[in-house]
């Protein structure tokens, strides 16, 4: 499943920097001083003082320069990172960091070739420093995989405790590459994965439907960061796509019961489990809840809808259905003819079936007025419909309609092909054996093998069948 759960947004793991300025760890100020340069890039305001004291302090100290280089890179200030990055060289000629500092200058002003030259700098001089090689195999990851692939396979060589596939894995992950992303997340050890990182595998996983390792990793990171909402919500979502529907519900009682804060996508999906385990009262309940707190997820009635019906309950069933498709802009052809079939089941148990078939085929109205392009899908479920409840002359009035829309058109979509075949096939069984007119039933079967030579029904009925092969003994 490639596209994102709406409602699930990881958190950003960033903690507060309020440590005074004059610190010894330029890492406890850094923050206030990037904070300061965001709102002040040039920092000839609020954050001029800041940044003077800071520079007082660690102008000696590379790293504390290419921190606050990366300040300044935030906040769209090349030429002062650049400054940064040279005076970090200026104390150490072979701090790979600052090479790296100057080329993501380079890969921000999107030349990718002067920024592979810094990175390459930073490989060749820094070769134990893993920054480098990572930022070289970013920039070639797309022009050049053999290339990335390259620099990946010397850093294993010169680093080898790096976590190198789950970074490697990062870099996919946040280029949108998500199939090579879950490669290299698969390669790597969950046991030894940072909080953002275990993040990013559940949520890759959930991105290529694969939601039997979605489950697993997330199982596994909420075990270890039971505070962080986010891993038990991705539990849940993986239990209920993949079907794991014990593990969905475990999981959406730990969110719902927790000290977490809710939002309507957790009863959704609560309600989901529930469904999937076949307690619909309680998913009904979930489904309302979810609805109240978010009246636009109009699924929830849809829903609802689904576990009425499983409940055997039709009248509910059909009241939420009309509700979701009344107010649902964006409902689709398969939910309105979900919503048909209710109706179409009343008429085929002899409930009311004159009145019944009348609320089906208005279905199929609405939906035509609401989306004129169905015409096609209108005309063959009222006729399909017809032929399943034996209304014989109905059927061939909308299946005809629709064969001559067809019949003589040029290349047919598939949908159009199916539609085509299987409407001379109803039309010219009611022919040939409810109303035993096998000359009228000729043309309709003509096409069903002129659309699919192997049909066994239009070759009996045409008497083309293959005599079976006779036996003999001696």
């Amino acid at each position: 499943m490639k596209k994102a759960v709406k409602y699930l947004v990881m958190g950003a793991f960033v903690f507060g920097l309020t440590t005074p300025v004059m610190a010894q760890d330029y890492n406890s100020v850094i923050g206030e001083v990037s904070k300061a340069l965001k709102e002040d890039p040039q920092a000839v305001g609020a954050a001029k003082q800041l940044v003077k004291d800071y520079m007082k302090e660690f102008k000696k100290d590379p790293a504390a320069m290419v921190a606050l280089g990366n300040a300044y890179l935030a906040s769209k200030n090349f030429n002062k990172a650049v400054e940064c990055a040279d005076l970090a060289i200026k104390k150490n000629k072979t701090f790979g960091d600052a090479y790296v500092l100057k080329g993501d200058v380079e890969a921000l002003k999107d030349d990718g070739g002067q920024a592979a030259m810094w990175y390459q700098q930073a490989m060749n001089l820094d070769p134990k420093n893993p920054h480098g090689y990572m930022s070289y195999a970013n920039v070639y990851r797309k022009r050049s995989p053999q290339e990335a692939e390259n620099a990946l396979n010397q850093l294993r060589k010169n680093v080898p405790d790096y976590p190198i596939d789950t970074e490697t894995a990062h870099i996919f992950y946040t280029s949108g590459n998500y199939e090579k992303a879950m490669e290299y997340f698969n390669k790597a050890n969950i046991r030894d994965m940072a909080e953002s990182r275990l993040g990013e595998y559940a949520l890759t996983a959930l991105s290529v439907n694969d939601f039997k390792k979605g489950l697993e990793v997330a199982k596994s990171a909420a075990s270890r960061f039971p505070e962080n909402a986010a891993f038990t919500r991705l539990a849940m979502i993986n239990g209920v796509l993949g079907k794991d529907y014990a593990d969905g519900i475990a999981f959406a009682e730990k969110l719902i019961n927790g000290n977490y804060e809710k939002n309507s996508g957790d009863y959704n999906y609560y309600g989901r489990a529930l469904a999937g385990a076949g307690q619909h009262e309680k998913a009904i309940e979930m489904f309302n809840k979810s609805f109240s707190m978010d009246n636009t997820d109009f699924k929830n009635l849809q829903s609802i809808s689904e576990s009425y019906s499983a409940l055997g309950n039709t009248d509910k069933a059909l009241e939420y259905s009309i509700m979701y498709l009344d107010k649902n802009p964006d409902a689709k052809p398969s939910e309105f003819n979900k919503l048909a079939n209710i109706y179409i089941e009343k008429v085929k148990a002899g409930e009311e079936a004159d009145a019944n078939w009348e609320k089906a085929m208005g279905v199929y109205d609405n939906l035509m007025a609401k989306h004129p392009h169905t015409v096609n899908f209108v005309k063959f479920q009222k006729g399909h419909q017809a032929y399943i409840c034996e209304k014989d002359d109905v059927a061939i009035t909308y299946l005809t309609s629709l064969i001559d829309e067809l019949k003589n058109k040029e290349n047919l979509t598939e949908e159009e092909k199916n539609y085509l075949l299987s409407s001379c096939s109803e039309v010219g069984y009611i022919y040939w054996s409810s109303k035993s007119d096998l000359e009228t039933a000729t043309p309709f079967y003509q096409k069903v093998l002129e659309l699919d030579p192997t049909n066994k029904l239009a070759k009996r009925a045409l008497g083309l069948d293959e005599p079976a092969a006779e036996t003999t003994t001696e």
